[in-house]
């Protein structure tokens, strides 16, 4: 097993347990993406402590949300439709529509991931559509806000779950562009905050549109990233030095969408995938990332 396959096969823990673990764990295989410093730097031993981006929408007249997710089972919480996997945003946390709630049916999830899983993959459900590791039988519904379907929700028990696109079934590439186009960010970004690592602290603030148009249009110019091992180690050491930042990018519908980037190495995650920043944008953007820090998170 290679470093990328150890960055898509840990699981997901809480950013509490991150910052409090005493020990780190072995998790199962979820196809997850960037995880914590310490995932990275324990990367290449094998063990590893991951936290999950946490997509989470703000309030807003549309969606808000509800109740916090439940603890993490190690596994993450994923849903195949329509040939894409989803992530569940919030790693499974509530949400509530204060308007009108969505109507159009896109179906039932049939399929639990989990079980297969425990019967050898012996029915490759990872492989289905309607397939998922949570909410097994809840309703997808689209969002209106929403028509690409890079975002759904899941009804499941009365409450309302949202999941967005992080990747292809099948995992062929989906190109910066489709995804931006999907996600409609061009169009829809109002500004942009640059988190910490860990997404916990706001270090800056963009909301000139200049600068705003700048950083959106170098993702749009960015290629797919075919890591080596020896990359993988670099991400990791970057990390640990406090050179990796969340992109978070307020939409004008009043949600959020949350990419992980180090401008240092110019790569930036999008869903799934990791690409790989043009040269322009440390020309074109660099700068506001200058001047910036953050807290590396302790290893126990």
């Amino acid at each position: 097993m290679n470093n990328r396959d150890l960055f898509k096969a840990i699981g997901g823990v809480d950013g509490d347990l991150i910052e409090k673990a005493n020990a780190a764990t072995r998790m199962k295989r979820n196809y997850a993406r960037w995880g914590s410093i310490a995932a990275c730097i324990a990367l290449v031993l094998g063990f590893a402590i991951y936290k999950f981006p946490h997509t989470q929408l703000p309030a807003s007249p549309q969606i808000s949300q509800q109740t916090p997710a439940a603890s993490p089972t190690g596994i993450r919480k994923f849903l195949n439709y329509n040939g894409y996997r989803y992530a569940f945003v919030g790693d499974g946390a509530q949400f509530k529509f204060t308007g009108a709630e969505p109507v159009k049916s896109l179906g039932t999830l049939e399929f639990d991931i989990n079980r297969d899983i425990e019967n050898n993959d012996e029915n490759k459900y990872g492989e289905k559509n309607y397939a998922t590791t949570f909410a097994v039988g809840g309703k997808l519904y689209e969002i209106p806000t929403s028509p690409s379907h890079f975002r759904i929700a899941v009804k499941y028990e009365q409450n309302y779950y949202l999941a967005e696109i992080v990747a292809k079934v099948n995992n062929s590439e989906i190109t910066a562009k489709d995804y931006l186009d999907m996600s409609n960010l061009k169009e829809d970004v109002q500004d942009i905050h640059i988190l910490n690592h860990v997404g916990n602290d706001v270090l800056k603030k963009v909301t000139d549109h200049a600068s705003v148009e700048s950083v959106v249009k170098r993702l749009y110019d960015s290629q797919l990233a075919d890591l080596s091992n020896t990359a993988y180690e670099a991400i990791a050491e970057a990390q640990s030095q406090g050179k990796s930042y969340q992109l978070k990018f307020n939409l004008k519908d009043g949600t959020s969408m949350f990419m992980y980037i180090i401008p240092e190495l110019k790569v930036v995650s999008m869903g799934d995938d990791y690409y790989q920043l043009p040269d322009s944008f440390l020309k074109q953007s660099g700068d506001i990332f200058t001047g910036l820090k953050q807290e590396a998170l302790p290893l126990y």
